[in-house]
């Protein structure tokens, strides 16, 4: 008996190389679709609740009593490394400014004057930073020796807090930001609230 074995239809090159790539290429087109359109519903929600974010971060370092309904906030800052200013009713102001630190990424300083350019308080956010070690400038036992630090001067390691020990890169990053909270201060804010 002749072994009769039927033969296996052959499919188009088409069919096998041309439809799969055709089908993922839809599927990418719509997946970048609804990305774009997620994208554009999102966005100013994270902008906003980022404004919100730091606003919260102005007020803490702002004098008790102060909320963020009664911040005035400045626009068109130029000075290079800060990324915003708010200033209370009473003359007081406060600085975001950012520097790299380790590996490039940004340590975030919040910086408050007083009317006669004494830093008040200061918020380090040192969250980018290698943990155990440039966070360590995120803690107020090292920014808490910035305060009373007046803004005729430039801050620097030593002058008025050492180094941490490890952290020097993350050290000379708050420097530089605060240098730039001060640069900003002086040259662009004080007399204006």
């Amino acid at each position: 008996m002749a072994n009769k074995q039927a033969a296996a239809p052959k499919e188009s090159a088409v069919r096998t190389m041309v439809v799969p790539v055709v089908v993922l290429v839809v599927i990418c087109i719509v997946c970048s679709a609804i990305l774009a359109a997620l994208n554009s519903v999102t966005a100013p929600i994270i902008a906003e609740n980022a404004r919100l974010q730091a606003l919260e971060s102005y007020v803490s370092v702002l004098p008790d009593g102060t909320d963020a309904a009664s911040l005035t906030e400045f626009e068109n800052l130029t000075t290079s490394g800060v990324t915003g200013a708010v200033s209370t009713p009473d003359g007081a102001i406060a600085v975001q400014a950012a520097a790299a630190g380790y590996s490039g990424n940004a340590i975030t300083v919040y910086v408050a004057f007083d009317a006669a350019g004494n830093i008040t308080d200061l918020l380090v956010d040192a969250s980018t930073q290698t943990a155990g070690i440039g966070t360590k400038t995120g803690e107020e036992d090292f920014y808490t020796g910035f305060v009373g630090w007046n803004a005729a001067e430039h801050v620097s390691n030593g002058s008025p807090v050492d180094a941490i020990a490890g952290a020097t890169v993350s050290s000379n990053a708050v420097y530089t930001a605060v240098n730039a909270a001060i640069d900003c201060y002086n040259n662009e804010l004080k007399g204006v609230a």
